[in-house]
Parts: C-alpha cells; structure tokens; sequence
C-alpha cells in the first residue's frame, strides 16, 4: 500500500512540474529579454563576424548548415559555430568554419566569455523558433553580446534584434538559411551541402570496397537505425530486408552505423557490416554507392551531397507541433525515394517504424535493384 502511495505521489509531482515548466520557461526568458532595453539596428555594411547557434543540434543540422556556412564565407563573412563536443569534430576539416566555440551544457555560459577573449562576433543567427532550450539560447547570445542577433518567430524578445516571421510549415530546413542570406544582401544559390572527407577516411573506404567494384557488384548501403527507437527498423524487419538483398549476387550491402549499434546484426550472403569505426569513413562509403537504404537520419543528407538513388523511411514526426518532418527534414533532391509510415499520430516522436508493412519496402526496393 505505502509503494502504491509513493509512485502516486511520484506521478502527480511529474504532472506537475511538466505543467509548471513551461510557466518557468516563460518568467527565466522575460527576465534575460528585460536587461536588453532595445534592439540594434541591422546595419549590413558594419558586420564582419558571424556565430551560428549549434548548441542541442546533431550531425544532420550540421550538414544542412554547411549551405549557410559556404555562402557566408564565400561573401567575406568570418563564420564561427557554437557546438557541443559531440559534434565538433564535424568542423575540423569536414565543414569548414573560421572558427569553433565549445559549449558545455555543464559549464553554463562563462565558458563562451572564455574563449571571446580574443574573438569579436557581430552577428549571431540562431535557425531554431522557441522551445525548450531557448534559455539556454538566450543566455549565450547574452554572453557573446553580438552587435546583431537574428531569429526565426521570436518578435517578442528583445534579445533578438531582428526576428524573421516563418512558418512554412512543410518547406526544408533549408528555407532557412536561404532566409538568412537574403537579409545578408547575398544571393541564394541552389541548396547544397559543403563537406570534405578526411583524405585518409576516403582512402580507407575505397581499399575496403575495391575488392567487391574488381568483381563488378553494386555497393548498397544500409542504415538501419535512427536517433531513436521510433526511427529505427526493428530486428526482424532487418532480417527481412537483409534476406532479401542477399539474393542478389551483382550487389553487396553494407551495414552503417554505430559499431556498438549494427554489432548484433547477423550477415548473410552478399552481407557485410561495416569494418570501419568512423563516421567519415561511413561518408566515404556513400560516396561509392550506388544506392542508399536509410531511415530519417544525417546519413539522408549525406546521400543527397552525392545525389545517391536513396530509399527513406519517415515516421510522420512533428516538431514543435507544427512543423512536419516528413518535409522539413526530407532528402530534398529528386534521386530520393521517400517511403512514410501510415499510423500518423501526430507525435514529436513519430510513428514507430517497427509498424511499417515491410512489403511496402521490398516492392519498391526491388524495382530499384533492377535498375542498376
């Protein structure tokens, strides 16, 4: 009885504070905007220096912002980016940036006033709308104090200086940069994303396929899982599909993704898992691809800067509640093949893929198989 009593207890106080979150999100921002008493002027002509805000983001952000980045520079804009160490290896050589500022969510803010000793930023963009983490957002545009901050949908916050309305809800993520370089006076190109695989990381990747481009086979890559169970295939699906590719004897599949992750998976004929550790040799091997089989994840962005014959699996995710995944983060080019899951519910996870009729998958895998 006393058990039962406590995770009662234990539920109501999570109810509660999920209710009074938001509320104490709402008082932490007023107060930080309140210290700005009015917002700066966008003078074009005196900005030389720009931070993009990258906290809380993952690789595939950072890809889809190598497009923003490239243009930037390319128009003789210094361009550094605020990250978290998970990915900032991304922006050694990958992507190329002026500069990178660490950010550890354990440090708080004092961290970025450390490494701005000798650095002076005069633009901030942040490509994020309001949500969760827009106090942290606010207190590091506080402490870079830029002498311009730009945001999407954030006209109530003085902190912002100027706030582009947006709410093309089924555009790319991209619109957004686009959005970015026309108030910088440059002129949008096409979409496309600016990486550099690692000499060494290409080399390796290309001595591990040889054998199998020496004996004519079609290299197939498989990326079963996403961020999270939701955007993952299940185990059986995998088998499914594993069982499936391994009939055809002009082609070998080859499992990316994390070693920890794709370890389990039991190979097949005409199945590998990949031997190589890094992600910039995983790059390397869509590179040399003839076709990618993905769930929603960077590896998508990565098989769009190749322009690879791609099959997808999206599960109908919203951001934000309003925003549609399945658009907004889609491959963005005409080589890709999207499939969606069907039980739409609306969720910030998504449907699980592991509901997906996997026959759906095969039937149209199996027309692009033929085409090689």
């Amino acid at each position: 009885m006393a058990n039962k009593l406590l995770e009662c207890i234990k539920y109501l106080n999570r109810q509660r504070n999920l209710k009074i979150k938001p509320f104490k999100l709402a008082i932490k921002l007023a107060l930080i905007n309140r210290k700005k008493k009015q917002r700066s002027t966008f003078i074009l002509e005196q900005y030389n220096s720009v931070a993009i805000l990258m906290n809380d983001q993952g690789i595939g952000d950072a890809i889809v912002t190598s497009y923003l980045i490239h243009y930037l520079r390319e128009n003789n804009f210094k361009v550094y980016v605020l990250v978290e160490r998970r990915i900032a290896f991304l922006f050694d050589k990958f992507i190329l940036v002026d500069g990178v500022l660490s950010y550890d969510r354990n440090k708080g803010v004092k961290q970025i006033e450390e490494q701005l000793q000798n650095i002076k930023i005069d633009v901030v963009i942040d490509l994020v709308d309001k949500g969760p983490n827009s106090v942290r957002r606010a207190q590091i545009i506080q402490a870079i104090n830029p002498l311009h901050t730009i945001g999407f949908n954030q006209e109530k916050y003085k902190l912002y200086d100027t706030s582009i309305f947006y709410q093309e809800y089924k555009s790319h993520i991209s619109t957004r940069s686009q959005k970015i370089l026309e108030l910088m006076n440059i002129e949008s190109a096409p979409i496309k994303y600016f990486v550099n695989i690692p000499t060494e990381a290409e080399f390796s990747a290309r001595d591990f396929i040889n054998p199998f481009l020496t004996s004519k086979k079609n290299i197939i890559i498989f990326n079963p899982y996403g961020s999270n169970q939701a955007r993952s295939f299940s185990n059986s699906q995998i088998d499914i599909i594993l069982s499936f590719l391994s009939q055809y004897d002009n082609c070998i599949t080859i499992i990316i993704g994390e070693p920890s992750t794709i370890s389990h998976i039991k190979t097949k004929k005409n199945i590998v898992i990949n031997p190589l550790g890094s992600f910039f040799q995983s790059v390397a091997l869509v590179k040399f691809s003839n076709l990618v089989i993905s769930v929603d994840t960077s590896i998508v962005h990565i098989a769009s800067i190749y322009d690879k014959k791609m099959l997808c699996v999206y599960n109908n995710r919203m951001i934000d509640n309003v925003f549609i995944n399945n658009f907004v983060w889609a491959p963005n080019y005409a080589n890709a093949i999207q499939i969606f899951t069907n039980d739409n519910l609306g969720t910030g996870l998504g449907d699980p893929i592991a509901n997906l009729d996997i026959d759906i998958m095969l039937k149209q895998l199996k027309l692009e198989i033929e085409k090689l």
